[in-house]
């Protein structure tokens, strides 16, 4: 276990975690368990460029992977970085986006496979946040504005975009080496195709144990299925959240979100964020999204699509009130049991579902959940919304920016059956 893992807090149903679907550009603001079910759950981190996405596809595939095997891999999220900016490159960018999704991050897994952080960066494996990947995308911009990338003849060359991206990674000979004997010096081979991973650190997805419930065998309970990484990609889907529907429309899909966390599922969720309505001060709504905050604030704060990992959630049932969220529920005990079934019917209300974030567990500038550091709650007054949507550009806060009202819950990546 790595030893910058924190303590995994208890919760109500299911530790889960987060992929992402469409192309988010993810809020970070300064760029630079028993749980029921019990989902293993990896490490806290913390990002420090907008590639969310990225860190909720890991956290995905690192708890899939230690349900299936109790090992816990510490995914690199800079080398699925690295190759998000060639293939950008390649197809002719003159600046680098940091935002992605879910089908941008399944094609760069079918291709490239998965590194651990020690072997693609050593230092990321001992900090919570990787200063190399900001510093790196701050280098590269530089070389296409003015610099060995600058023209599109240059842009073409794909060996000199491999050395470039090299030398703004500082990757050290020995990982240069490793990308260059598995894709070539130019990148061009995949694992779709003719690359190869003998003799390198680097995984293919074929060959990555993981372990998840689906409910297509028995629709009324989850289906434990031991398979690896690229079926996975295969086999979950997005599912998008009725924003506009009905309560019953809205509360079906919310039964389906909890069947899959209650079956040891990590649920993804896409969101969007609005910092004005994050709670620091209140202690029972701190590191919370509600609306209350926002309308203190009374006006829209810095905004942007962010994608996390539902972690646990609170629910007030008619036969036993609040279920809260970090309590744990024992389904063996027939009266836990009736309580985890009271969750899942019609009449109960969600008050608040609590993702696992990517913005770091110990920071002066971001309240978490009380005793969850690196959580935060999302309650459904928010989720649901409308908020008014001014996203930001290039970090300023315009009117113009302006583009009407939004419902923050955008989708969920769930596996089948659900």
């Amino acid at each position: 276990m790595q030893s910058k893992l924190l303590p995994r807090g208890a919760a109500l149903l299911l530790g889960s975690f987060l992929l992402a679907s469409g192309a988010v550009g993810c809020s970070n603001v300064d760029e630079s368990s028993s749980e029921i079910v019990d989902t293993p759950n990896s490490a806290v981190e913390r990002q420090s460029i907008g590639n969310c996405w990225i860190y909720a596809e890991s956290s995905w595939i690192e708890a899939m992977h230690l349900a299936a095997t109790g090992e816990e891999f510490d995914n690199s999220q800079s080398y699925w970085t690295y190759w998000h900016w060639y293939d950008q490159i390649a197809s002719g960018a003159t600046e680098i986006e940091t935002g992605g999704g879910e089908y941008v991050a399944k094609q760069i897994i079918l291709k490239r496979g998965l590194m651990s952080e020690k072997d693609f960066v050593a230092e990321d494996a001992l900090s919570e946040m990787s200063g190399r990947q900001s510093a790196a995308l701050a280098r590269i911009q530089t070389e296409l504005k003015a610099g060995r990338l600058a023209t599109a003849t240059a842009r073409k060359n794909k060996k000199l975009v491999r050395q470039v991206l090299d030398d703004a990674w500082q990757l050290t000979p020995a990982v240069r080496k490793t990308l260059d004997k598995a894709f070539g010096t130019t990148g061009t081979r995949t694992f779709l195709g003719s690359a190869t991973n003998t003799g390198t650190p680097i995984i293919r997805s074929k060959d990555f144990a993981v372990r998840y419930s689906e409910r297509v065998t028995d629709p009324n309970k989850g289906t434990v299925k031991d398979t690896v990484l690229k079926t996975a990609l295969d086999d979950w889907s997005t599912e998008d959240y009725p924003t506009w529907g009905s309560a019953t429309d809205k509360r079906s899909f919310q039964i389906r979100v909890q069947k899959a966390m209650h079956d040891h599922n990590p649920v993804v969720i896409t969101w969007m964020v609005d910092f004005n309505a994050m709670e620091s001060n209140d202690p029972k709504l701190n590191g919370s999204f509600n609306m209350t905050t926002l309308g203190r604030a009374g006006r829209a704060g810095h905004q942007g699509g962010h994608m996390t990992v539902l972690e646990d959630y609170q629910a007030k049932t008619k036969d036993f009130g609040v279920l809260a969220a970090g309590v744990t529920l024992d389904p063996s005990k027939p009266a836990d049991q009736k309580k985890l079934d009271a969750a899942l019917l019609p009449t109960t209300e969600i008050q608040f579902f609590r993702i696992k974030n990517s913005w770091g567990a110990f920071r002066d500038d971001r309240a978490s959940a009380p005793g969850f550091p690196g959580f935060h709650d999302l309650y459904m007054d928010y989720l649901n919304g409308p908020i008014t949507w001014c996203p930001d550009v290039e970090g300023v806060k315009d009117s113009k920016n302006c583009t009407g009202s939004a419902n923050p819950w955008e989708n969920v990546i769930l596996p089948p059956g659900y």
